[in-house]
């Protein structure tokens, strides 16, 4: 696909940095030939520099709230990017691994690559996704490690970062708000979910999977009943989200 590609990558940490390598490794191993600048992360203690609000988040509810406004800051700093650069970009994080290239197709206003790094089943849509670009399937990102977006959105992102609560990135990008979102699938980029800024320290606190998790929260959903509609779309489409927790370890940036 040739549009301009970021990455985002904390250059003075040593994982983020080797993950940002094996990224852009595999991008090359997939014939991925256009070049992919990196782009400095905003850390956890800077956010405030970049975002200028007067309270209006939902940082606190997070249990790092500065490194989730942090993630947010540097997504807005490339939307601004895109904006001044007046051209589409593609915005990939530091965990980001190509399996497949990304077509050259053509997208509306923004579309996301990235195979989800997690699921709420209990807020899904069941509704089974087409191959090729469709319009966004779940109600919003569920991870923003690899996704396209053009100037016009861009623009509308920066804009509603001065009017509208702020909450984690994927959560913000929901189809509610911007009903032109996309998908591509199948998702050419999938997450490396081995470490996070965000989470926790997943085998620390508790052993259980993910799907054990979720399924001791809200034991009644059907997606837990082999057989049904629910249970055969996550084990067809999310098991790797089921079977493994989020992420291995967290990093202190």
């Amino acid at each position: 696909m040739n549009i301009r590609t970021f990455i985002i990558t904390i250059s003075g940490n040593e994982k983020s940095v080797k993950s940002t390598e094996n990224a852009l490794q595999s991008a090359k191993n997939v014939g991925y030939d256009t070049p992919i600048e990196k782009f400095e992360a905003i850390l956890p203690n800077d956010w405030h520099n970049h975002i200028h609000h007067d309270g209006r988040d939902y940082f606190h509810i997070y249990r790092r709230p500065d490194n989730v406004a942090a993630c947010f800051a540097s997504h807005y700093l490339l939307w601004k990017k895109c904006v001044e650069l007046n051209e589409p970009i593609l915005i990939l994080e530091h965990d980001a691994i190509f399996k497949q290239n990304i077509p050259e197709i053509d997208f509306d206003m923004c579309i996301t690559f990235g195979r989800p790094s997690y699921i709420r089943p209990w807020q899904m849509v069941y509704d089974e996704p087409k191959d090729g670009v469709q319009p966004l399937v779940q109600e919003n990102f569920l991870g923003h490690h690899a996704y396209a977006i053009k100037p016009e959105a861009a623009k509308i992102f920066c804009e509603d970062v001065e009017s509208r609560m702020l909450c984690a990135n994927d959560i913000w990008i929901s189809k509610d708000t911007y009903p032109w979102l996309q998908e591509y699938n199948p998702h050419p980029v999938w997450a490396d979910t081995q470490f996070s800024t965000i989470q926790e320290d997943w085998r620390e606190e508790n052993d259980n999977t993910l799907m054990e998790n979720y399924e001791f929260s809200f034991p009644k959903h059907p997606c837990w009943v082999d057989g049904t509609k629910e249970n055969k779309y996550i084990e067809k489409h999310y098991s790797h989200c089921l079977r493994s927790p989020q992420s291995l370890s967290y990093i202190d940036v």
